[in-house]
């Protein structure tokens, strides 16, 4: 029985890092994996909120829209 959940539990793994490298690595990531920061979506911090956001300095007027 403790073999069978050792097997389970490699095949789990080896699943899971599949996952990891082919599926969920699909975003905006680089060949190397790293995020693509010339995206200004991704280089904001928090990810993108809309294509209307943008970042305001403390004491500046808000932009009329």
């Amino acid at each position: 029985m403790l073999l069978k959940l050792a097997a389970l539990g490699a095949l789990g793994y080896a699943g899971y890092r599949f996952y990891q490298k082919n599926v969920a690595g699909m975003g905006r990531l680089g060949a190397d994996g790293a995020p693509d920061l010339s995206d200004p979506r991704v280089a904001m911090a928090g990810g993108p909120l809309s294509s209307d956001a943008t970042i305001v300095e403390a004491g500046q007027p808000l932009a009329s829209g």
